[in-house]
């Protein structure tokens, strides 16, 4: 057996993938566990005392090492320089480490990468030994060999719906690569025939996109033809056509503008979507996309303004400066004795110019129509307002002046349906009542409603029941608040507050930007103490929050909310694949506390199997997850129900020799523990254990390759450079410190493998979706616009092929994606 000395693939004397000449590899020998286990993964090499390579020397070497990046050289070098051992190895690998974030390893994660660098033959890593012993425990435990409660525990049978881990096929290729972007998808390793599945993608939003603007046509379009043929037959002749696209703009503007103020009804959406039930998921996506469809309301309304005003200007206007007062009298129905309105309320003393018409005040130019009455005087109001929202709601403003675009957004609030009212209150060619108070008046009432609920949280609760206990700050790259993370610890509001698994709410600072409102999703549990938020320094108002708990002043916050969000449907899943990239991890994170409380007790939980994956670019953000990840890993049963994916896709600087020297021995030892894994896997799946286990290698065992560094739960402790833990003083705040029970101390002790580089969805899906083809698999994603589409189309994908090979299967399997949308 032979290994590359470049890219460390096993293989032939000359590598097939790079083409670099190869190194003999003596591969395990098949001998029993017993002696697979020799090494015992506690006994760990002492260390010696701390010695540092002299920076000069690791220069000179990395001058060398860069021209041809030859590990070879590498070594020879190093060990030719005087001081070189375990220690300095350490220390060089360390820096290494700190490259990609990870600011402290533990003995047991750099014994084998020490040994690797060193030359030594290594053995397989201390976490994949710690992996076998345990589940060889277990195993005899099972049999009656020893008195093992945890194993009894996790192969009783009251633990209902089980990770599946037959989905591994027994003679997997391990060394058969696999692309880690979702755009080079590949056919997941699989030999099972029988699997079938299907991607259901009606595309509710489209739907329902498309559904609104023919209903809103439709309905436009037939209160448009019932005015000017019915009620109004003279209009066309004064008129001309025009006045029905004039009257049909200007029904479909007071309809879009009732959807605009529902869709930010956010009280009122939440309140419905409780009500609703499960299975009605085509009227839960219009709650779940409000926002989207705020922004289609938006857009819709700018068009069908444009429609009316062009209507009215090329229609209305000149009939009205050309035919005489008796015509025009003879046809508005403000000035007839019988008018053909629906309600008769009597608006005179907001007419202008007054009616019936006459000579002397009948507009008699274009700019006597605009500005001499009121609805040329409110439809120039409405038009202009409508423009400044358009240009001020564009991405690339909004994100660099969102305090102009947020205040112009209320004072259109309360400006725009008074303006609405008055424009339509004239009566000339309408249905007696502005069309505002048919059709919008309801919406913008439930609007208020939330607005008067939002008001009663600030006055009553804000720095009073609602304050800051704790405050988490990580500083940014440049140490600074820039791209830094806050983690806020709040006591919730008493009462007007009812708050389920991966809601989200609204958070003010009154005393930097009393007006500002920013959605920010929380990140505890429904049975947690404190109510805690997560905040990326990536504006002005964010930054601020992180520099005022730096400087010990912890700031006084407002809550508004809590409201629906599509995480919060995840709970009532069997099988669902959670997927949190960066900061948008955060609804992942209240889902998961909820679920640990509700495994470990004794609610009731229709969940099967669930896969949290968490991808940063910063491996310290995986300390805002830390109490869960102790919480999860101390409850061994739950593992059978519950895995969680860590995966950084943090790069190495260029050309520094520690990082190199690092990547190459996680690369090198990679190939190393992937061999042994290969060895023990068979006899593993014979055993047909429930819970793999936290250590389980589960890019491996699916046929990847991905590079894996083992770590304990991360702690503050680890990072005391990059982290400020700020708290409060006020009364009852040692009411939320958190204890740590001994099962979750001896939890940090279990080590969880990190891997490095970008997950393989589609690989994982399709193998979950292989292990149960009974039931249909639901993806929540919280990420970019990229990502979710990778995730779709790849869905997609992996449901083609499969039906491809099954074309008579009648139940399909559905794969569902949710993606977050709050705001």
């Amino acid at each position: 057996m032979y290994t590359c000395i470049s890219c460390g693939a096993p293989g032939h004397p000359h590598c097939e993938s790079c083409g670099q000449r190869s190194t003999a590899l003596s591969p395990p020998a098949p001998v029993s566990f017993p002696q697979l286990l020799s090494a015992a993964p506690n006994k760990i090499p002492s260390v010696e005392a701390k010695k540092e390579l002299d920076p000069k020397d690791l220069q000179e070497i990395g001058d060398v090492v860069f021209q041809d990046h030859k590990w070879e050289e590498a070594l020879q070098l190093l060990k030719a320089r005087e001081g070189w051992g375990r220690s300095a190895a350490k220390e060089v690998l360390l820096q290494g480490a700190k490259s990609l974030g990870f600011w402290h390893l533990p003995d047991e994660s750099l014994r084998s990468l020490v040994d690797q660098l060193l030359g030594d033959k290594p053995g397989p890593s201390y976490a994949l030994q710690q992996w076998a012993a345990e589940w060889t425990d277990t195993t005899m435990a099972r049999d009656g060999k020893s008195d093992n409660s945890l194993a009894a525990r996790l192969n009783s049978k009251d633990i209902a719906g089980s990770v599946e881990t037959h989905r591994f096929a027994p003679d997997i290729d391990m060394d058969v690569d696999m692309s880690s972007s979702p755009r080079n998808f590949q056919k997941p390793h699989s030999i099972v025939p029988d699997w079938r599945g299907h991607f259901v993608s009606p595309n509710y939003f489209r739907c329902w996109n498309i559904g609104i603007h023919f209903v809103v046509f439709g309905l436009s379009a037939a209160y448009a033809s019932d005015l000017v043929i019915d009620k109004y037959p003279d209009a066309v002749k004064l008129f001309s056509w025009p006045i029905w696209f004039a009257r049909l703009g200007g029904m479909a503007t007071s309809i879009w503008s009732a959807l605009l103020f529902l869709t930010m009804s956010r009280a009122m959406l939440s309140s419905t979507s409780r009500c609703l039930p499960k299975w009605a998921s085509f009227l839960i996506t219009f709650l779940d996309s409000h926002k989207d469809f705020h922004i289609e309301a938006g857009k819709a309304l700018c068009l069908y303004s444009s429609i009316h005003v062009t209507g009215h200007t090329i229609g209305t206007v000149p009939g009205v400066m050309q035919k005489s007062v008796a015509e025009l009298n003879r046809l508005l129905g403000c000035a007839q004795d019988d008018p053909p309105w629906l309600v008769d309320l009597d608006l005179s003393q907001l007419y202008w110019p007054m009616c019936p018409l006459t000579e002397e005040n009948k507009p008699k130019t274009f700019t006597e129509a605009l500005f001499l009455t009121v609805p040329g005087v409110t439809g120039a109001m409405l038009t202009g307002m409508l423009a400044l929202i358009a240009f001020t709601s564009r991405q690339s403003f909004r994100s660099k002046h969102f305090e102009c675009f947020w205040n112009l957004h209320n004072v259109a609030i309360f400006t725009w349906p008074i303006l609405l009212f008055f424009h339509g209150s004239q009566g000339w060619v309408g249905v007696g009542i502005p069309l505002v108070v048919i059709v919008s008046a309801l919406p913008i009432a439930t609007y208020a409603i939330g607005r008067i609920a939002r008001l009663l949280r600030y006055y009553l609760f804000v720095g009073k029941a609602v304050r800051i206990l704790r405050a988490t700050v990580r500083l940014g790259r440049k140490g600074d608040v820039n791209g830094s993370l806050t983690q806020l610890e709040v006591t919730p509001p008493p009462y007007l507050w009812s708050f389920h698994a991966g809601m989200y709410a609204f958070i003010c600072m009154p005393d930097y930007a009393p007006l500002q409102w920013h959605p920010f999703t929380i990140t505890s549990g429904k049975d947690d103490a404190t109510v805690n938020f997560l905040v990326a320094g990536v504006g002005d108002w964010s930054n601020e929050v992180a520099r005022r708990c730096l400087k010990g002043e912890l700031p006084r916050l407002a809550l508004d909310g809590p409201f629906v969000s599509p995480t919060q449907s995840a709970m009532d899943k069997e099988v669902l694949v959670a997927i949190g990239a960066g900061v948008g991890v955060t609804p992942f994170l209240s889902l998961l506390s909820t679920f640990l409380v509700q495994l470990s007790g004794t609610d009731a939980s229709s969940l099967l199997e669930a896969h949290f994956y968490w991808v940063t670019r910063d491996p310290s953000e995986f300390i805002f997850g830390a109490p869960l990840l102790r919480n999860w890993l101390s409850h061994r049963p739950l593992h059978a129900k519950i895995v969680v994916h860590l995966y950084t896709t943090a790069r190495c600087p260029e050309k520094d020799l520690p990082s190199f020297l690092f990547k190459e021995c996680l690369k090198r030892q990679g190939a190393v523990d992937r061999q042994y894994f290969k060895a023990v896997f068979p006899e593993w799946q014979q055993q047909n254990l429930q819970a793999p286990g936290p250590q389980f290698p589960w890019c491996w065992a699916e046929g990847g390759q991905e590079e894996l560094l083992w770590v304990p739960c991360p702690s503050r402790d680890d990072f005391t450079e990059k982290f400020w833990l700020v708290s409060s003083s006020s009364p009852g705040s040692e009411l939320y410190t958190s204890q740590q029970s001994d099962a979750e101390k001896a939890s940090e002790k279990i080590m969880m493998p990190v891997n490095i580089g970008r997950p393989n969805f589609l690989r994982d899906i399709a193998a979950i979706g292989r292990a149960r083809p009974d039931k249909s698999l639901h993806v929540y994603v919280c990420g970019n616009d990229g990502l979710v589409h990778d995730l779709q189309s790849g869905c997609q994908r992996i449901a083609k092929e499969a039906l491809e090979r099954n074309p008579d299967q009648k139940n399909l399997q559905q794969y569902l994606v949710h993606f977050e949308r709050f705001g």
